[in-house]
């Protein structure tokens, strides 16, 4: 062999652990925790490494709770996504993200999960686990997904004492929302405040509260570190409701009396003519002999409506 080649293998052998560059065979992953999402809306969980290596050749393995590493939310491995073992409420709705636009995706370390169309059901801790030929490492994250429920709706029952028994209900909130009164910005004391499970999970809330009238008071609904949803009465003297109540009650009456007595006017007129037919032969039929009534009968039949007219004033 030439002495040149021989030299040349030495200096290969010597010098080639000094001049390959270093590859780092640790690293850490860190994650940004809690993530909060409205439900039907996309969450980014953040997950980075914090040595900014490429992860391309990584395995990146995303999955919710404690017993799911089998069966991952997303699994990417080999430079490609596997979806072999993945969750079956996860289809179609995961892949990488960013935790910032700037990040630089998998080739700056930026291993983030995108989740679309967030559901109730998407709730809870989810482990971010990366691992290369010689090391890994892994971390949590918590996902808490919301949903803002309906204007609440007021409603009054008047008591004794120039008292208002008012009730405030909302429902399709989550989690539990937070309720609150108020009598021109004063916080009221409710006497109860109840919360049940409705369809998909969501939350009702009803509450009651005694106020005085006439006062203005507002009920808010609301989740934490959310514009709270707000309804608001006005609430007048209970003796003007019930003045005003009467007289209409007077105008339906007098109105129910009117229509009443037009009727029976017009079933007298009709009975007289035909009546009157029947003694000039006019009309022969059976058909017109039942309807002839004797005099006894329309007498009773006056009287009735004159019954019906004294008792609408009574009321």
């Amino acid at each position: 062999m030439d002495n040149r080649m021989i030299h040349f293998y030495f200096l290969a052998l010597l010098f080639s652990p000094c001049c390959v560059a270093p590859v780092s065979e640790t690293f850490t992953v860190s994650v940004k925790s809690p993530v909060s999402v409205q439900r039907g809306h996309t969450a980014i969980l953040p997950c980075w490494l914090t040595s900014s290596q490429n992860a391309e050749d990584m395995e990146v393995r995303w999955y919710q709770g404690s017993d799911e590493y089998d069966t991952p939310a997303l699994l990417y491995k080999e430079k490609a996504f596997d979806y072999s073992s993945q969750k079956a409420s996860f289809a179609g709705r995961v892949s990488f993200g960013l935790k910032e636009e700037t990040s630089g995706g998998l080739q700056a370390g930026d291993v983030s999960l995108k989740l679309e169309k967030a559901t109730i059901e998407d709730i809870g801790t989810y482990t971010c686990y990366v691992s290369s030929s010689v090391a890994y490492s892994s971390a949590s994250v918590s996902l808490t997904v919301t949903e803002t429920g309906r204007s609440p709706l007021l409603s009054a029952v008047m008591k004794d004492d120039n008292k208002v028994n008012l009730s405030c209900q909302s429902d399709g909130w989550y989690p539990k929302p937070e309720l609150s009164w108020s009598d021109n910005k004063t916080a009221l004391t409710p006497a109860n405040v109840m919360f049940s499970r409705i369809s998909a999970g969501f939350y009702s809330v009803h509450s009651w509260v005694l106020v005085s009238s006439p006062s203005e008071v507002s009920c808010s609904v609301g989740l934490s570190n959310e514009e709270p949803k707000e309804a608001r009465m006005r609430l007048e003297n209970p003796s003007s409701l019930q003045e005003e109540s009467g007289s209409s009650a007077g105008w339906v009456a007098f109105g129910t009396l009117l229509v009443f007595m037009l009727a029976a006017f017009g079933a007298l007129y009709f009975l007289y003519y035909r009546k009157k037919g029947n003694k000039s032969g006019n009309d022969t039929t059976d058909g017109a002999n039942l309807t002839n009534i004797p005099e006894g009968k329309t007498e009773g039949i006056i009287h009735i409506y004159y019954f019906f007219y004294f008792s609408q004033f009574s009321i």
